[in-house]
């Protein structure tokens, strides 16, 4: 348990309050019922154990579309923590001091489900909260605050069923198989992972950093065909390492064909991860491959 004091989140009061006019501050709200009170402050805490825990899950993110959906629940959070402290400041004169429950999650999957529960929590708490105040702004702070945590459950309900229904990405072969290969390509987040290895034929997932690049390589007997899913790069291929005069701009479902003796790279030139699948024929790398980066695909190239 961490002892926090009122935050600095700077903004702007609803316009609808009627505690400020043309910057000028007039009577203060009538609500007498100590019970209102007492629901700002648990408000208050509930924010701010909110914002604690959004902050950390939003680092266990997969992607950016889970990142952002994860960061405007939190950004709202953060209005809600600050129109709260200033109606708790405007009745008592004072800051308010609270404990944050900290949310505690293993895995990213686990994460959601507690933010499920805690947005769920949160409704209820503020609908009530709604129902007890007998004035403007409570009334008004504790209904936006309600109809936000419905929109975060929902939110989290179906990040969670995504997750439910990601792919496991190891290698499938030599079995009969069948994959959403853009969702699986655009789930992979390593430099390279097998999805299928066979006698003839073999399918790798591979995602590259901003600005790094595959590698200039050739495969002298492997005929490469690569696709981009996601992001831009840089193609370059010729006969000789230091003479690469063939090269092309490539993006989303732009594919490369890599004729077996060709020196070859491609290079992230974009602002985001490259994120695209290859097929070797025959088979480049060993059945289950799994390089977590590109330095790892360094080392087990050199003791191949």
């Amino acid at each position: 348990m961490s002892r926090l004091y009122y935050p600095p989140y700077m903004y702007p009061y609803p316009h609808y309050a009627p505690m400020y006019y043309s910057n000028v501050m007039v009577k203060k709200p009538q609500e007498k019922n100590p019970q209102v009170l007492e629901a700002i402050l648990t408000g208050i805490k509930r924010e701010a154990t909110a914002i604690d825990f959004y902050n950390r899950l939003a680092k266990y993110a997969p992607n950016e579309k889970d990142k952002q959906h994860i960061l405007q629940a939190l950004e709202d959070e953060k209005v809600h923590l600050y129109r709260l402290t200033e109606l708790y400041n405007t009745l008592t004169g004072r800051k308010p001091t609270y404990d944050i429950e900290r949310v505690t999650f293993n895995t990213y999957k686990e994460g959601l489900q507690k933010a499920y529960e805690l947005a769920v929590a949160d409704y209820e708490e503020y609908r009530n909260s709604f129902y007890l105040a007998q004035y403007l702004p409570f009334r008004d702070v504790f209904w936006e605050a309600c109809n936000d945590e419905a929109n975060h459950a929902n939110r989290f309900s179906s990040l969670s069923s995504y997750q439910v229904s990601r792919i496991e990405l190891k290698d499938y072969g030599k079995k009969p198989f069948v994959v959403n290969i853009d969702e699986a390509t655009k789930q992979n987040n390593t430099f390279r992972t097998a999805l299928w290895t066979g006698d003839h034929l073999q399918v790798t997932l591979m995602s590259i950093n901003v600005g790094d690049d595959i590698g200039l390589e050739v495969h002298p007997n492997v005929d490469q065909f690569l696709r981009i899913e996601e992001g831009q790069g840089l193609v370059q291929m010729g006969d000789r390492k230091d003479r690469l005069d063939f090269k092309a701009k490539v993006y989303d479902d732009y594919a490369i064909m890599v004729p077996a003796g060709k020196w070859h790279n491609l290079t992230n030139t974009g602002d985001k991860p490259l994120k695209l699948y290859t097929i070797y024929a025959p088979p480049e790398h060993p059945f289950g491959t799994v390089h977590k980066t590109k330095a790892d695909a360094i080392k087990a190239e050199d003791k191949y």
